[in-house]
């Protein structure tokens, strides 16, 4: 069995580079820009003129969506057991399955046979690079660049921000948020944590602080976050904070260094979706 820090080892290892994000995200626009020009994009409407077959159908726990290579042709199996249909997790799994194919080498992995059809969870914390570039080209195919930084210039930063895009792009707020982190109009992290543990975390390259001041994955305890698990207070708006309240190795005098702290709460899954911002 694979150890707790065996694990993050492997995920971070498998962290998508700048360089392979910029072509998925230029191959997601040119994608939707030709087949999509329209906003929301239509997984549906991209998989029926490429000649791609897809299903609906309750297939449990077995996984969130799957593209099968058979007999020459291509399948999209969808599951409303996860998700309903025409949700935003829901499209965010079909245009997941639409990057194994529009990605050459998974592709060219799936018609050679080198690789089994694709059971995909679209959780974004997989150990698979090949799940977690799948996951990035969905988020870019729904939320085509020049678009969305048009739709980001000049605008701070907020959670009417994370409302209005949301729904502009019918997605949901983890798939927005990933794909805010790389346009990089402001260094942000996202931290999604359920039973007070991290499940998992990503931030934007140019986000100044790296390691969470947490024991076992547990949440740093002078957090609007840790208050939920606590005491299950919820905030509306978002929490001023100071850096070393989340975050050790801070090279700036204490009670200096503001940040934000908006939380997005699953109350029903003792979950919350955090994100931290400057």
């Amino acid at each position: 069995m694979i150890g707790r820090e065996q694990r993050k080892n492997n995920i971070e290892q498998n962290k998508i580079s700048i360089q392979r994000k910029r072509v998925l995200s230029a191959l997601a626009s040119y994608i939707a820009d030709l087949y999509n020009p329209q906003l929301p994009i239509l997984p549906e409407r991209i998989a029926d003129i490429i000649g791609i077959s897809y299903n609906y159908g309750n297939y449990e726990d077995y996984f969130d969506g799957m593209l099968e290579h058979s007999n020459g042709g291509f399948h999209i199996y969808l599951n409303v057991d996860k998700a309903p249909s025409n949700s935003p997790r829901s499209r965010f799994t079909f245009a997941h399955e639409l990057g194994h194919y529009f990605i050459n080498e998974h592709r060219q992995a799936l018609e050679l046979g080198l690789a089994p059809s694709h059971q995909s969870f679209t959780n974004f914390q997989s150990e698979n690079i090949v799940e977690l570039e799948a996951d990035y080209f969905a988020s870019c195919l729904l939320m085509p660049e020049d678009r969305f930084r048009a739709d980001c210039l000049g605008k701070k930063f907020s959670p009417q921000l994370i409302k209005e895009l949301m729904d502009r792009y019918q997605v949901s707020a983890s798939a927005f948020l990933l794909r805010y982190t790389f346009i990089e109009n402001v260094p942000v992290m996202v931290i999604c944590s359920k039973g007070n543990k991290i499940a998992w975390k990503w931030e934007s390259d140019d986000f100044e602080f790296k390691y969470i001041k947490s024991l076992s994955r547990s949440i740093p305890s002078i957090s609007a976050t840790a208050e939920f698990y606590a005491k299950g207070i919820e905030y509306i708006d978002p929490q001023n904070l100071y850096a070393e309240d989340w975050f050790n190795y801070i090279s700036h005098e204490p009670n200096t260094f503001g940040i934000k702290e908006y939380c997005i709460y699953a109350k029903r899954y003792n979950m919350v979706l955090t994100v931290i911002w400057y």
